[in-house]
């Protein structure tokens, strides 16, 4: 999986280094962190591009919800080498490396915006905890920050983005407020792959439902914890496209 495996081990040696993998990405390292984690199970598990089920073409509009560290933002900007990827990620030390794996790998085409998106326009809190940062679960121990929240509309609206083809969300539990009124989005956005939290309220079979009742085919797993999701609105014809393997 990586070219300079020889430094796989440093991270766990407490040394910062730089990883790159035989797909042709790098990423930034830090010891003492979940970044090797994070990378590893984007690059060889490969939860949201593995398994056909969805799709990029060379010119598409992505965002990025809950971008961390850019392990799906990075993956995405090389699929999509024409087109525009807007990674949204609230958390400032995730902002900052991710801002330097950008840099690393020479991007032009991606931006990255620090906020959090939400149900409406504000202020939200956000707990830090490396991969398991949220606005909706409060480890204990972890310190807190606020940022700016936004609605996926609202966003939309600054960006002048007319027509997502691509919006993934792992956003630790605000999936569902960010879902929360957008109806009016729906037909805008031709794919969605999510990882979500089953609350007691919403699970897979509701959340598939419901997408499924706005013109969209869907795949998802569920466990006990997360599950994960692909959506694929049926009535669009996006024409030529390159299968994510």
């Amino acid at each position: 999986m990586y070219r300079n495996w020889w430094l796989w081990p440093l991270p766990k040696l407490g040394f910062d280094t730089v990883l790159r993998l035989r797909n042709g990405l790098s990423y930034a390292i830090r010891a003492g962190t979940m970044d090797l984690s994070i990378v590893n199970e984007a690059s060889i598990l490969n939860p949201y591009l593995g398994g056909n089920r969805i799709t990029l073409a060379p010119d598409m509009v992505v965002m990025d919800a809950g971008a961390n560290i850019g392990d799906f933002t990075l993956q995405a900007a090389a699929r999509s080498p024409r087109g525009r990827v807007i990674a949204v990620e609230p958390v400032t030390e995730h902002v900052e490396a991710l801002k330097r794996n950008i840099e690393l790998n020479g991007f032009s085409n991606i931006e990255v915006l620090q906020l959090a998106l939400g149900d409406g326009e504000g202020q939200s809190e956000i707990h830090v905890a490396g991969l398991a940062s949220s606005g909706t679960f409060a480890r204990p121990g972890t310190r807190s920050e606020m940022v700016r929240k936004a609605s996926l509309s609202t966003l939309m609206k600054e960006l002048a983005i007319e027509r997502l083809d691509l919006l993934k969300l792992d956003c630790e539990g605000a999936e569902w407020q960010i879902l929360a009124g957008a109806d009016d989005l729906f037909p805008r956005i031709r794919q969605i792959c999510k990882e979500y939290h089953p609350d007691g309220v919403w699970t897979g079979d509701k959340l598939a439902g419901m997408l499924r009742a706005h013109g969209y085919e869907v795949t998802f797993t569920q466990g006990s914890w997360t599950g994960l999701l692909w959506a694929l609105r049926r009535e669009d014809d996006a024409g030529p496209s390159v299968a994510c393997r």
